[in-house]
């Protein structure tokens, strides 16, 4: 068991790194890890990579908190519409990482009230699949330098 124990670490690590890549996976990928409903481990990899607390990415994208401590300690998969919130995440990460340069500032970014979006935060407007556009036009305005 010795070596179990010596992978288990990099198996860790390649899992986050898929995850975190998911994003760049072809459409038909990512509604394939949507439907399939991504694992109860990716919010914690998720909030990991950002620097996020987790708390804040489950209040941001309306997840119930009961429901998401429920499903981590069965490690369950996430539902459908909660994969694909968690995937708009890291969706817009891919887009802005071309605007910051680590994923600390994307995070402050994400929890910024903005103007153009009511003052409410890219991270809060996520929640909804309109709100999720609107984010994803103004990261792509901010990486063209497109003022808004």
């Amino acid at each position: 068991m010795p070596g179990y124990v010596a992978i288990l670490p990099y198996m860790e690590s390649k899992s986050a790194t898929a995850l975190m890549e998911l994003a760049d996976k072809p459409p038909m990928e990512q509604i394939a890890a949507i439907e399939r409903g991504l694992p109860s481990g990716a919010l914690n990899q998720i909030a990991r990579r950002l620097g996020l607390p987790k708390r804040r990415i489950v209040d941001g994208l309306r997840f119930a908190q009961r429901t998401i401590t429920a499903r981590e300690k069965a490690k369950g998969r996430f539902t459908t519409d909660e994969s694909e919130r968690l995937l708009r995440v890291l969706r817009v990460r891919r887009i802005v990482r071309d605007v910051f340069t680590s994923d600390e500032a994307v995070a402050e970014w994400l929890n910024a009230p903005d103007r153009s979006l009511g003052l409410r935060t890219p991270l809060e407007m996520l929640a909804t699949g309109l709100g999720a556009a609107k984010v994803e036009n103004l990261a792509r305005a901010m990486v063209h330098g497109v003022p808004l």
